[in-house]
C-alpha cells in the first residue's frame, strides 16, 4: 500500500509526532512504516542528539543464513536497532499483529534503488543482503508489546534491587479474586482498639496510618448503615485504584484531603463565564422584578416590606453581583430561596413566584398577595407582569445552560453555609447540614439532611484511607503467598523510574525525603523531585538531628539514592524513540510511567552534547479520541489531548533550541516534513518509481499544506498542527464509499458540542470527516434497519413442549427475543444468499434481490453490553442451524454446564450436605427425577453420606460405577481426575451438547487445577473457595472461548475494537444498558478521575442525605458515560466495510395498514440511548439537507425545526426508504433496507424445541449403546519423552517416595507448611542461608572467572566464544560489588558475604583452575579453552519393561497405549567446561561442577571436614568428607559427563576432530582443590543413573504406580527424612518406618 500525503508527513522521525487516526486509516501500516524508518536512516533526530547506547554482540545462528560478508557491523550501524525503538499498543492481539506485519516488511527488504513490488521493498540504504536477516533476529526480543508486558521486562531484571522476591507465579483471575475477598475480610476483622494495633500493622496497614485507618473503617460503616452495604463500596473501589490514586493527587496537600482543593476540583469544570452570564441575566429579571413591586407599591407594598422579608431579599439581591464565581454560585442560591416554597430548588419542577406571588411561611413575602388588589385593571397588570418574571425566570433556569447552573447552584447551596440576606433567625434552609458524628436516628426525611464541606472531605479521606490500608493488606497476602499480579508490576515499575519513593527504600528514608521523591509534578518527564530530594538530603547533610534515627545512615541513603538515579539514567539510555499504538486508552499511570522514559538519559564524555529539549527520545503516540471506550479499565481519554498539547509545544520549543536539528543538512523545517525514506545521499530510484503519480511519492520534503487527489486542501489550523508535529489520517480505506459518507453525516451531529453537558470539559470527541480510499470510492455499501414491531401479545403462548416459542407469537412481546429473532433470520439469508421482501404502507410486498452469499466469518455481531442478549443472539443463531460463538461467554461459574459440574465439586467436599446431592442428583449427571429423587433424599438420615448412599440409587451399572469411581478418586485427593474422568464418561456433556459447553467444562476444571497449586487440593478448601467466587465477585472469573474460524462472531463492541468485518449488525441500540447508571447507584460508588465519591445511607430505609460531592460526581460520569456511548456507537459502526446493520426499535413501534411503520421517538437528553442518538443525527441530517418529505422529520420540524426534539412519531414505508431514505447528501446511500418481522424472510424450516433436542440425542445415545464394540487394542507409541531436573536425581535417588510424591502427587519441592526451625549455618552472615550463598559465588564465577585465550589453533576446534581471551576478575571488588546488588538480599550482611566471597575466590585462584588460568600446567594437562555456565540438553533412550497404559471408564479399563522404552530430556547447565590438552597432544573436554559447602567454615582455624584437605595434592578425595561430597553428586556429574561424551560422540560421528572426554571432577569452594572421579566412581554413578532413569520413566508412564510399593527410609537413614521437604515442615506426610 501507498501511502498518503498525511501518512508521509507521520513518517516524520525528526520531529515527536501525534497521529489523530481515524477508523480504517491506515494506522498500522503507518506505524510500521514509522518504525522501519527508525531502524533504516542514519540521519535522524535520535542519531544525532542522543548518544548510542550499548549495542549487541555479533549475531550469529537463528534465522541469519547470509555469510559474514553479507552483513552489516551493528555496532557501527548509524540507524536505530530494535531494541532501541519501544513499540506499544493496547491488546496482546494487536501487537502480535504489528510484530507479524514488521517481519512480513523487513523480511522483503533488499539492497537496490528505491522500488517496491509484490516480493518487498529495495531500498538504497541497506548495503548488505544480510541486513534485514539481522533486524528479523534482533525483532524477536524487541520491546514491542502492551504497556503492561514491556513494564514487566523493564522490572524483572531488578527485582531484587526493588526489595522484591523473586515470586513463584503470576496471579491467577480466580486467585486474585480470592485475595481481594481475603483482604477485604482481614480488614473488617481488624479489632479497633490501640490495643491491638499491632496485629493491624501485622496484616499490612502502614504502622503510621494504622489507627486513622481503622476509624475510617469504622465511620464508612456507620455512613453506609452496616458492613455489608460498606463491603460493597469497598469491593467496587478495588477495580479502581488508578483513578482513586489520580484523583486523590488533585485533592491532597501534605498528606490530607483539602477543601480548597476540593472547591477548585468542582468548580474547574465550569466556565465561569458561564456563571457570570447566568446570574447578570437572573440579576436582570429581579430588577424588572423590583421594578414591577415599586411601580405598584400602592397595592402591593404601600408601608414598605419588612427588613426580614423575602421582597428585602430580593431588593438586596438586586442592588449588585459578587465578583467571585463561587460567590456568584451562593447569590444564585439564595435568588431560589426566596422565589421557591422551601425545598422548591430540590423538585424535578420548579414553580418560581408560585399562584403569581412570592412564596410566604416561616419567612414572609413582605409583599400583598396579588389576589388582594381590588382594582381589576391595576390587578391584570400587575399579575401579568409578574407571570412574565415566573415565565422568564422558569426558561433561564430550565435551558441546557441553566440546568447546568442549576447543578452548581445546588452545591454551592449544600456546602455553603451562607444564609439569604433578610432571612429571620427562625428560618431554616431547605437541606440542613448534618452534625458530626452523625445522629443513630433523624425525626424527619434524609433528604432534607447535607454534608458540609468539611465532612464532605473527611468521607472522601476515609475512602481513601480505607482503600491504602486494603491494598497494604492485599500486597501483605500477595508477599504470602509469593505471587504478583500487574499491579505489582505497575508499582514495582513506578518505584524503578523513581515516580515515587520506592516502597523499599520507605524503611530507611527519611520521611521529608519520601515526601520530596512522591511530590512529581504534572510534567512527570522532569527529574525535578529528584534534584529536590537531594537538595533535601544535603540540608539534612549539614543539620543531621533534623534526619532523626537515619542520622547515622545519611552517606548510605545518598549513595543509594544515586544509585537508582543514575540506574534510571541508563535505562533511559537504552531507548532513543517511542511508539505508542491505541494511546487514547492509556491510563493517567501508564503515561506517567511512560514519560519517565523520556527525560534525562547517562551521556558520557566524549558523546555528544546533552540536547535542550525535556523530551530526549523521539516520541510518537497514535490515537483517535473519538475510539477512546476504555473507562471501565481506567483509560483516560483527556490524557492524549493533554500530552498532544504538551507535544506540539516541545516541538515547537526544539525548532528553536537545539541546533543540531537545522543544521545542513537540515532536518526540520518550518514548512515542510521530511520523508526519511527519500531525504539520504544515495537518492537513486527505479524508473517505475518516477512514473508512479510523476514521482511524488520519491520527494523529500512534503510542504504542510499539501494534500492527496479527491482530498480538500488543509485550512490553516490543520496546517499548523502538522507543523507543529499533530498529523490527521483522514482516508479510510475500510469502508465502502458510499457508507462512509452516510455516517460522516451521522457523527457531525452525534459528535456536536450542543450533545455536551459539561461545555467546558475535554473528555468530548470531535467530528472528523473520513474520505474513502479511491478504490472504494465508488462502492456504494449498504445499510439495514432490523426494527422489530413490539405490538402484540394478547394471547398466552403455547403449554405444548415441542412447539417452539414464537417471539412475535402468543405472549408478551419481549425485545431482546424478537431482535435475536430477526439477526438470525438476517444472517442465515446472507449466508444462503436469499432474497428477502418488504412491506409497502399499502400492504403489498415487494422482493429484494440477495447481493450473493457472506460466509459467516465475515459477519460480526456487535453487543453495547453482554448481559441478557449475548446468550439470546446465540441461541437463536444455532437455532437457525449457524455457526456462531461469543468471544466472551460471561462469568465461568454461571455457565450451566460449569453450575452442574461445580455441583459436583461442593458434593466431593460436603457429601452429608442434601443441597449438594439434590444439586448433582437432578443435574445430567445423574439425571434423577422428582420421584426418584423422594426416594434418594426422603429416607436419609441426618448426617449421612449420602454420596455413598447415592450408589443404591443409581439406575444403571454404568453410573454406580462412575459414583464409586468418585468416591474412589476424592479419597486420595484426586479431584482434577475426577472432574475430567466425569467430563468423558458422564451425560453432562449430552445435557449441555453446545461447543461452547465443552470449553467451559475444560475452563471450569483449569480454574480448579489452579486453584490447587495455590491453596493446596483439599475438596473442602476447593469447594469452599468457588462458591466464595461465585457469592462474591461472579464475574470475576470470565468464561473465554476460542470460536471456530468459520463462525459468526459474536462479541461487545469494545471486544471488536481494531476488527473488521464486511457485515456488522450493531444490535440493541434502542435500550438503556449501555448508558443507565444502575450499577452506580446501586453500588453507591463512583470514580472518575477527576473526582470519586460515595453516596453515602447512614440510616436504613428510603433516601439518602444530600451529598454535594456525590451530586457532581454523578454528574460528571453522566456526562462521561454519554460522551462514551457515543464514542462507542462511532466504534462499532465504524467496524463495517460494507454492510451495517442497525438492530433494535423503541418501545410501541407498531404497523398501520395505510400508513406504515410507526416508530415512537424520544431523546433523553442527559444519557440517551444509542439508537435514539443515530435516529436524532438522521433528522438533524435532513433538517441541513432542507428536506422537508424526508421521513426522520415531522411536521413540527418543519414549522418550528428545535435543535433538540425529545418527543414524536416517524412514519415509514419500508419499500419506498429501500431507494429514497434521505440517509445522506447525494453521493451517499440512496435508501435503508428496513425489516419489521419475520415475514419479511422467507423461511418454512421449523425450528427443534429444547425437548426435541434431549429426545434426538437420547435417541442416538440408545442406538449407539446397541452397536456391536470390538475389544480396543492399545497402539504401540514409541519413544514417548518425559522430562527431568538435573538438580532432582540427587534427591530421587535417595528416596524413591519422594519422587512419587513430585512425579505422581503433584507436590512442589518444598514443605508443606513451612517448618519455624532455624537453618543451621555456622559461620554464615545474617540473611543469607548457604543456598543463596552458593548463587552468589556460582555468579561470580560465572562473570568473573579469565579465560586466558590460546595462541594458535587448538588441538580440536572450538568456537570463538570459548577463546576469547578475559581478564580474571573473581577476586575483584568491582565483581563482587555487581554481584551483591543483583542477588543480596537488601537486609543482608554485606560485610561477612564479602568476606566469604574474597576467601573462596582466594582458594580457587590459588587451586588448579587458577593454575591453568595463568597457563600453568596441571596435572599433564593444559588450558585451552573454557566456558562458564555452560548449558546443555540431552536425551537418553531407557528400557520400560513394556508398560502398558489404561484409562478407566464405566465398562472397565481400557487399555490407550503401551511403551517398549522411552527418551528422558533433560536440560541443565554446567557450572564449568575446561577444554585442554594433555602433554602428548591429545584434547581433552572436563565438566567440573563447583560446590560451596560448608562456606561458613572457609575461615575457621580447626582443620576438620573439607577445610581438612586444604594442602592437599591428590587427585582424587582427599578424605572422608571429599568422598561423601562426590557419592553425593555422582548422578549430577555422571549425566554432566554423558552430555559432553554425546556431543563429542556427535562429532566424530560427522567426521569432525572431537576431544577426549574426562572424568569430571568437583571444584571444592572452601578449598580450592579440583577433586576428580575415578573411572570405577564414575562408572558406578553412571550405573546408577541408568537406574533411576528407567525407573523415572516407568514411575511417570505407568497409569498406577501406588506409593505403598517404595519402602520409608529405615531410622538408620532418617538423616534423609531430615531434611526432605514431605518430612520437615509442620505438616509431615512421610517420613522414616519407625515414625
Amino acid at each position: 500500500m501507498r501511502l498518503n500525503t498525511a501518512q508521509r508527513l507521520a513518517l516524520n522521525i525528526d520531529s515527536h509526532i501525534v497521529i489523530d487516526a481515524g477508523a480504517g486509516t491506515g494506522k498500522t501500516s503507518t506505524i510500521v512504516h514509522r518504525v522501519i524508518e527508525h531502524y533504516l536512516t542514519e540521519d535522524q533526530r535520535a542519531t544525532r542528539i542522543l548518544p548510542t547506547p550499548e549495542r549487541p554482540a555479533k549475531l550469529s545462528g537463528g534465522m541469519i543464513t547470509s555469510p559474514s560478508s553479507e552483513r552489516t557491523d551493528l555496532s557501527e550501524w548509524g540507524g536505530l536497532l530494535p531494541g532501541e525503538v519501544v513499540l506499544l499498543t493496547f491488546t496482546n492481539r494487536a501487537a502480535d499483529e504489528m510484530r507479524d506485519r514488521l517481519r512480513k516488511d523487513i523480511a522483503g527488504l533488499k539492497p537496490g534503488p528505491t522500488g517496491s513490488n509484490d516480493s518487498g521493498r529495495s531500498d538504497p540504504r541497506i548495503r548488505d543482503e544480510g541486513f534485514g536477516e539481522q533486524l528479523l533476529t534482533l525483532i524477536e526480543d524487541a520491546p514491542i508489546g502492551t504497556i503492561d508486558s514491556f513494564l514487566n521486562r523493564l522490572v524483572s531484571p531488578y527485582h531484587g534491587h526493588l526489595g522484591d522476591a523473586l515470586s513463584r507465579e503470576n496471579l491467577s483471575d480466580a486467585g486474585r479474586a480470592m485475595l481481594v475477598e481475603s483482604a477485604l475480610n482481614t480488614l473488617w476483622r481488624l479489632p479497633s482498639s490501640m490495643s491491638n494495633i499491632g496485629q493491624a500493622v501485622d496484616a499490612g496497614l502502614p504502622a503510621n496510618m494504622a489507627s486513622e485507618i481503622l476509624a475510617a473503617r469504622d465511620r464508612i460503616a456507620s455512613h453506609y448503615s452496616g458492613r455489608w452495604t460498606a463491603a460493597k463500596v469497598l469491593r467496587s473501589l478495588v477495580d479502581k485504584s488508578v483513578f482513586i490514586e489520580e484523583a486523590s493527587r488533585s485533592l491532597m496537600e501534605d498528606g490530607h484531603f483539602s477543601p480548597e482543593l476540593l472547591h477548585q476540583q468542582i468548580m474547574s469544570s465550569i466556565n465561569p463565564a458561564e456563571i457570570r452570564q447566568h446570574t447578570e441575566l437572573v440579576h436582570s429579571i429581579f430588577n424588572r422584578f423590583c421594578n414591577i413591586v415599586k411601580e405598584n407599591s400602592a397595592v402591593l407594598a404601600l408601608d414598605g416590606w419588612p427588613a426580614q422579608s423575602r421582597m428585602a431579599c430580593i431588593d438586596q439581591l438586586s442592588a449588585n453581583i459578587p465578583d467571585d464565581p463561587w460567590e456568584q454560585l451562593v447569590w444564585l442560591g439564595h435568588s431560589l430561596e426566596c422565589t421557591l416554597n422551601h425545598g422548591g430548588y430540590l423538585k424535578k419542577t420548579m414553580s418560581f413566584l408560585p399562584y403569581n406571588n412570592l412564596p410566604s411561611d416561616d419567612w414572609i413575602s413582605g409583599i400583598g398577595k396579588v389576589s388582594s388588589i381590588k382594582d381589576a385593571t391595576s390587578k391584570a397588570h400587575v399579575k401579568s407582569g409578574i407571570k412574565a418574571v415566573s415565565d422568564e425566570l422558569k426558561a433561564t433556569w430550565s435551558s441546557d445552560s441553566g440546568q447546568l447552573i442549576l447543578h452548581f447552584t445546588k452545591l454551592s447551596m449544600f456546602l455553603d453555609g451562607t444564609r439569604p440576606p433578610a432571612s429571620p433567625e427562625t428560618w431554616k434552609p431547605s437541606v440542613t447540614q448534618l452534625p458530626d458524628p452523625l445522629p443513630e436516628r433523624i425525626d424527619s426525611r434524609p433528604e432534607s439532611y447535607g454534608f458540609s464541606l468539611e465532612a464532605e472531605v473527611r468521607n472522601l479521606e476515609d475512602m481513601y484511607l480505607v482503600h491504602h490500608g486494603f491494598k497494604g493488606i492485599l500486597q501483605k497476602l500477595k508477599e504470602r503467598d509469593e505471587v504478583h499480579d500487574f499491579d505489582d508490576i505497575q508499582r514495582l515499575a513506578g518505584d524503578l523510574l523513581l515516580a515515587n519513593c520506592p516502597s523499599t527504600c520507605r524503611a530507611f528514608y527519611p520521611m521529608s525525603l519520601q515526601k520530596a521523591l512522591d511530590s512529581i509534578s504534572d510534567s512527570p518527564w522532569t527529574d525535578d523531585h529528584i534534584y529536590a530530594a537531594l537538595d533535601e538530603l544535603r540540608r539534612l547533610e549539614e543539620n543531621p538531628p533534623l534526619a532523626g534515627e537515619a542520622a547515622s545512615d545519611l552517606g548510605t541513603i545518598r549513595n543509594d539514592l544515586q544509585f537508582r538515579f543514575d540506574l534510571l539514567k541508563s535505562i533511559r539510555r537504552r531507548y532513543r524513540a517511542f511508539i505508542i499504538d491505541e494511546a487514547q486508552d492509556n491510563s493517567p499511570l501508564q503515561w506517567r510511567l511512560l514519560s519517565r522514559l523520556w527525560g534525562e538519559r547517562r551521556f558520557e564524555e566524549g558523546e555528544v552534547e546533552t540536547p535542550d529539549t525535556p523530551w530526549q527520545p523521539t516520541v510518537c503516540y497514535v490515537g483517535d479520541v473519538k475510539q477512546s471506550i476504555y473507562a471501565f479499565r481506567q483509560a483516560e481519554v483527556t490524557g492524549f489531548l493533554d500530552y498532544a498539547r504538551q507535544l506540539m509545544l516541545v516541538n515547537d520549543h526544539e525548532f528553536s533550541s537545539v541546533p543540531a536539528l537545522v543544521r545542513k543538512p537540515s532536518l526540520r523545517r518550518d514548512s515542510h516534513g521530511r520523508d526519511p525514506r527519500n531525504a539520504h545521499a544515495l537518492t537513486i530510484a527505479k524508473a517505475s518509481e518516477h512514473m508512479e503519480k510523476g514521482g511524488r511519492d520519491l520527494v523529500a520534503w512534503i510542504p504542510f499544506n499539501a494534500t492527496d487527489r479527491n482530498l480538500p486542501a488543509p485550512d490553516e489550523m490543520e496546517v499548523n498542527r502538522r507543523r507543529r508535529g499533530m498529523i490527521s489520517l483522514q482516508v479510510n480505506y475500510r469502508t465502502s464509499g458510499g457508507l462512509l459518507r452516510a455516517m460522516n453525516e451521522w457523527w457531525e451531529d452525534i459528535l456536536d458540542p450542543r450533545h455536551r453537558l459539561f461545555p467546558a470539559a475535554d473528555f468530548y470527541a470531535t467530528h472528523q470527516t473520513l474520505f474513502a480510499n479511491p478504490d472504494k470510492q465508488d462502492d456504494s455499501g449498504t445499510l439495514e434497519w432490523l426494527c422489530p414491531l413490539s405490538s402484540g401479545g394478547e394471547m398466552d403462548p403455547p403449554t405444548n413442549l415441542t412447539d417452539p416459542l414464537d417471539p412475535f407469537g402468543p405472549g408478551p412481546p419481549d425485545s431482546l427475543e424478537r431482535q435475536a429473532e430477526m439477526v438470525a433470520l438476517r444472517v442465515r439469508s446472507l449466508i444462503h444468499g436469499d432474497s428477502v421482501r418488504v412491506r409497502d404502507s399499502d400492504g403489498a410486498w415487494h422482493l429484494i434481490d440477495s447481493d450473493g452469499r457472506v460466509e459467516p466469518s465475515d459477519i460480526m455481531i456487535l453487543l453495547p453490553t453482554r448481559p441478557n442478549i449475548r446468550d439470546i443472539v446465540i441461541r437463536h443463531l444455532r437455532d437457525q442451524g449457524i455457526p456462531a460463538q461469543a468471544d466472551r461467554e460471561g462469568g465461568l461459574l454461571d455457565r450451566p454446564a460449569v453450575h452442574a459440574l461445580e455441583g459436583l465439586l461442593q458434593f466431593i467436599a460436603h457429601p452429608s450436605s442434601r443441597h449438594s446431592a439434590a444439586w448433582v442428583a437432578r443435574s445430567p449427571t445423574i439425571g434423577m427425577d422428582d420421584s426418584q429423587l423422594q426416594s434418594y433424599l426422603g429416607n436419609s438420615s441426618r448426617g449421612e453420606n449420602l454420596l455413598h448412599r447415592l450408589l443404591e440409587h443409581c439406575t444403571n451399572e454404568r453410573l454406580r460405577a462412575l459414583v464409586k469411581r468418585w468416591i474412589e478418586l476424592s479419597s486420595c485427593g484426586r479431584i482434577i481426575d475426577l472432574l475430567e474422568e466425569t467430563i468423558d464418561h458422564s451425560d453432562l456433556l449430552v445435557g449441555y451438547h453446545d461447543p461452547v459447553s465443552i470449553q467451559d467444562v475444560e475452563n471450569f476444571v483449569e480454574v480448579v487445577r489452579d486453584l490447587s497449586l495455590e491453596v493446596g487440593g483439599d475438596p473442602i478448601v476447593l469447594a469452599d473457595r468457588i462458591r466464595s467466587l461465585r457469592e462474591d465477585n461472579p464475574g470475576a472469573i470470565e468464561a473465554v472461548n476460542t470460536p471456530p474460524s468459520d463462525a459468526v462472531r459474536v462479541m461487545t463492541i469494545h471486544s471488536a475494537k481494531g476488527l473488521e468485518a464486511k457485515v456488522v449488525f450493531l444490535v440493541d441500540l434502542f435500550s438503556n444498558r449501555q448508558t443507565n447508571m444502575t450499577n452506580e447507584n446501586m453500588n453507591r460508588l463512583i470514580v472518575s478521575p477527576e473526582m470519586f465519591s460515595g453516596n453515602p445511607k447512614p440510616w436504613p430505609g428510603k433516601g439518602s442525605p444530600q451529598s454535594a460531592v456525590w451530586n457532581h460526581v454523578s454528574w460528571l460520569h453522566r456526562a462521561r458515560k454519554s460522551a462514551e456511548a457515543r464514542r462507542l456507537l462511532y466504534v462499532g459502526a465504524t467496524r463495517a466495510e460494507e454492510r451495517l446493520v442497525i438492530v433494535g426499535s423503541p418501545k410501541k413501534t407498531a404497523w398501520e395498514d395505510g400508513n406504515g411503520l410507526i416508530v415512537p421517538c424520544t431523546y433523553d437528553k442527559s444519557l440517551p440511548q444509542l439508537g435514539q442518538m443515530w435516529m436524532e443525527s438522521l433528522r438533524q441530517g435532513s433538517l441541513r439537507r432542507a428536506e422537508t418529505g424526508s421521513p426522520w422529520i415531522d411536521e413540527n420540524d418543519v414549522h418550528d425545526p428545535q435543535p433538540l426534539r425529545t418527543r414524536g412519531v416517524r412514519i415509514f414505508n419500508p419499500a419506498r426508504m429501500v431507494s429514497n431514505g434521505s440517509i445522506g447528501g447525494p453521493q451517499a446511500l440512496d435508501g435503508i433496507l428496513i425489516l419489521d418481522n419475520p415475514d419479511c424472510f422467507d423461511s418454512e424450516e421449523s425450528v427443534m424445541t429444547p425437548l426435541q433436542r434431549i429426545e434426538r440425542m437420547d435417541a442416538a445415545a440408545k442406538s449407539s449403546d446397541k452397536q456391536s464394540t470390538q475389544e480396543l487394542l492399545p497402539r504401540i507409541d514409541f519413544l514417548p519423552r518425559i522430562t527431568l531436573s538435573p538438580s532432582r536425581l540427587p534427591v530421587f535417588d535417595e528416596c524413591p517416595r519422594r519422587q512419587w510424591y513430585e512425579t505422581r502427587g503433584g507436590l512442589i519441592p518444598g514443605p508443606i507448611m513451612q517448618s519455624n526451625k532455624p537453618v543451621q549455618s555456622t559461620g554464615m552472615p545474617n540473611r543469607v542461608d548457604p543456598a543463596t550463598f552458593g548463587t552468589i559465588f556460582h555468579r561470580v564465577l560465572e562473570i568473573g572467572l579469565g579465560n586466558p585465550g590460546i595462541d594458535g589453533q587448538p588441538s580440536a576446534p572450538l568456537l570463538p566464544s570459548w577463546t576469547i581471551q578475559q581478564d580474571d576478575r573473581i577476586n575483584d571488588s568491582e565483581t563482587h560489588h555487581i554481584v551483591f546488588n543483583e542477588l543480596l538480599p537488601p537486609d543482608a550482611d554485606e560485610a561477612r558475604t564479602t568476606e566469604l566471597v574474597v576467601k573462596m575466590a582466594e582458594r580457587v585462584s590459588s587451586g588448579p583452575i587458577g593454575a591453568m588460568i595463568r597457563k600453568e600446567e596441571v596435572r599433564g594437562h593444559s588450558l585451552e579453552a573454557l566456558r562458564t555456565e555452560m548449558p546443555f540438553h540431552i536425551s537418553i533412550k531407557v528400557d520400560t519393561n513394556e508398560i502398558t497404559r489404561y484409562r478407566w471408564s464405566p465398562d472397565g479399563n481400557v487399555p490407550i497405549t503401551r511403551y517398549h522404552s522411552a527418551i528422558v530430556e533433560m536440560n541443565g547447565i554446567i557450572d564449568l567446561v575446561i577444554c585442554t590438552v594433555s602433554s602428548d597432544g591429545e584434547a581433552a573436554i572436563r565438566a567440573v561442577d563447583l560446590k560451596t559447602e560448608d562456606a561458613g567454615s572457609i575461615d575457621d582455624d580447626s582443620a576438620t571436614g573439607l577445610i581438612e584437605t586444604l594442602d592437599s595434592e591428590k587427585i582424587g578425595p582427599a578424605n572422608d568428607a571429599e568422598s561423601e561430597m562426590l557419592t553425593k553428586h555422582g548422578l549430577q556429574l555422571a549425566l554432566y559427563y554423558r552430555a559432553l561424551k554425546s556431543i563429542e560422540d556427535a562429532k566424530k560421528t560427522q567426521g569432525i576432530p572431537s576431544r577426549k572426554v574426562l572424568p569430571p571432577a568437583i571444584l571444592v569452594g572452601v578449598t580450592g582443590r579440583l577433586v576428580e572421579y575415578s573411572q570405577e566412581m564414575l562408572e558406578e554413578a553412571l550405573k546408577k543413573l541408568d537406574a533411576l532413569l528407567e525407573r523415572s520413566a516407568v514411575m511417570t508412564l505407568s497409569s498406577s504406580v501406588p506409593l505403598s510399593i517404595f519402602e520409608r527410609p529405615s531410622s538408620e537413614h532418617i538423616e534423609i527424612c531430615d531434611i526432605c521437604s514431605s518430612h520437615s515442615g509442620k505438616i509431615p506426610i512421610c517420613g522414616p518406618q519407625d515414625n
